[in-house]
């Protein structure tokens, strides 16, 4: 059992290597967080904590790399059904199974902590550097080694749920579902009476969507205010989406861009991609906005406003991963379509472009959907609470460069995964 894991791991080292850099990246996040949060500048026990705003926000970042965690593992994980499956019908149980998706999990989590926290001890003394540059604090960061023991505690603590998620999915899933990757969908169909037309829907969502940023403007004097607005304008995104992007998109693939066939596959594509990603984009949005308006509320308090940047560094990041991560979950299947173009004439030099087209598609969508509302963000508080314009663009290039750089190796591995039998 032990050495088909470690072969396991082997034969699909791309994606045990993502899996590997989730390990490292938020083992490395979190060593970082826990030793500012521990430290006597910002004072959180998480039993009788003194700072309620440093509590919540770490509570909110170790909730986010959870979140990330399970994303990966369902990327790295959700994909190995045909091994399973061929497990089940040599004979395995699923005591077996579990050991084997727990032993892969813990090899690499092993790898991967000494690497986060070696990275995390480096990037100490550049943020004492940025305290006392930009902050003329005082107090610097030293190593909490307990800090130490709540990282590995969290990430053990979401091993072993997920290794319990994965057995769950594969005691109900038949041996023939796992062998085919088929995936359960559950859909909620409505009684005829509370079912809205699709034109009231488009109206309402839209209606959710922009009235909040005007109302930004009206009461941006109160960052509770901007971060209510903010949820009302996600829900209606979420309705957005449905109800006006993916019919426009069905538009153009139907009517526009009929004739031109790379349009209409990267468009079928992208259209699967944005439906697949509605929640991670209403994360990545709500998120940002939220670690926004918990730095509006420590502005002069240097501890926790350098607490709500690393945060929001954190986690942009992180979430950025994610989507790579869910995305490529769904590259993996793309296989079998790509093989279907290529027998009807769409030779390499297309499907590159296709791939290219999808990639930067969906990315160019999330970031433009993402700095439209957040962008309005920053000017009101330019207004009403004083941010230095340095900072809004440091924010912003913080928010972009991941996403941007995620949408690269998204590309990268996209066409090695596609192309890779033909090179």
């Amino acid at each position: 059992m032990l050495k088909s894991a470690l072969r396991s791991i082997k034969d699909d080292f791309s994606r045990a290597l993502f899996y590997w850099l989730t390990f490292v990246l938020t083992s490395m996040f979190m060593f970082l967080f826990f030793n500012l949060t521990y430290s006597d500048m910002v004072g959180v026990t998480f039993i009788n904590s003194r700072n309620d705003i440093a509590t919540f926000t770490s509570v909110l970042v170790i909730s986010i790399c959870m979140i990330v965690i399970f994303f990966a593992n369902d990327f790295y994980v959700k994909k190995k059904s045909k091994e399973l499956a061929v497990q089940l019908v040599c004979g395995g149980t699923y005591l077996q199974i579990a050991l084997y998706l727990l032993f892969q999990t813990g090899f690499l989590f092993f790898l991967a902590i000494p690497f986060g926290i070696g990275l995390a001890l480096l990037f100490i003394p550049i943020i004492n550097h940025i305290l006392i540059t930009f902050f003329n604090s005082q107090s610097l960061l030293y190593v909490q080694w307990n800090a130490i023991v709540s990282t590995a505690v969290i990430v053990i603590f979401e091993i072993f749920w997920c290794t319990f998620l994965n057995l769950g999915y594969a005691y109900r899933s038949s041996i023939k579902a796992l062998m085919n990757d088929e995936k359960t969908v559950i859909r909620l169909v409505l009684p005829s009476f509370l079912q809205i037309n699709l034109k009231i829907k488009q109206r309402i969502s839209m209606f959710m969507f922009f009235v909040p940023l005007v109302l930004f403007y009206l009461y941006g004097d109160d960052s509770n205010s901007i971060l209510f607005f903010s949820i009302i304008g996600m829900i209606g995104l979420y309705g957005w989406i449905d109800s006006v992007v993916i019919p426009f998109l069905n538009y153009l693939i139907q009517h526009k861009y009929a004739n031109q066939h790379i349009r209409v596959v990267y468009l079928g594509f992208l259209r699967n991609d944005i439906l697949m990603m509605k929640k991670n984009i209403i994360l990545l949005i709500v998120s940002a906005i939220l670690l926004l308006s918990i730095l509006v509320s420590c502005i002069n308090q240097p501890m926790e406003e350098i607490l709500a940047i690393i945060s929001f560094v954190v986690i942009n990041v992180l979430l950025s991963l994610a989507v790579m991560f869910k995305l490529t979950t769904e590259i993996v299947s793309r296989k079998k379509h790509f093989y279907s173009l290529g027998r009807i004439g769409y030779i390499k030099e297309d499907q590159k472009k296709i791939i290219q087209k999808e990639i930067w598609s969906l990315y160019g969508f999330i970031s433009g959907v993402s700095l439209f509302y957040i962008i309005n963000i920053f000017i009101v508080l330019l207004i009403y609470h004083s941010f230095h314009i340095y900072l809004i663009v440091y924010m912003i290039i913080i928010f972009i460069v991941p996403l941007l750089f995620c949408g690269l190796i998204s590309q990268i591995y996209y066409q090695h995964l596609i192309f890779k039998e033909k090179l």
